[in-house]
């Protein structure tokens, strides 16, 4: 998991320099581009959070609550219920989804952290 985050990482830094680059050669503006790269590192640890936060079930009692109340607001047939039921009993699915959250939990995280550390990077050159 470390290795993915890692390789992700350097994989997304290079290619936030082999954007900058031109920026860099031509004396164009490197500080937006920088903060372009600063946004988006950020957007990636964000999203790699609501991720992490989402596969740790802290949530999940309040979203129940949630679908309790909507059980009270909208009927539902029989057999969507019966569907509903069979879909959350289903242990390929919920291994499916258990190992989706954990790869683009790694991922996006990854992605954000190299875009950080190639902007900072980028900052300190200019």
């Amino acid at each position: 998991m470390i290795l993915r985050f890692g390789l992700t990482a350097l994989i997304v830094g290079t290619l936030g320099f082999l954007y900058a680059t031109p920026h860099l050669l031509y004396g164009r503006e490197n500080m937006a581009t920088a903060n372009l790269l600063f946004l988006l590192g950020l957007l990636g640890v964000v999203i790699g959070a609501i991720f992490h936060v989402l596969q740790s079930g802290f949530l999940t009692l309040f979203l129940r609550g949630f679908a309790n109340i909507r059980q009270l607001f909208i009927r539902q047939s029989k057999a969507l219920r019966e569907e509903n039921e069979r879909l959350r009993s289903d242990e390929s699915l919920s291994a499916w989804k258990t190992s989706m959250f954990r790869h683009l939990k790694v991922y996006t995280s990854g992605c954000g952290a190299g875009l950080i550390l190639c902007s900072m990077i980028l900052m300190g050159i200019s």
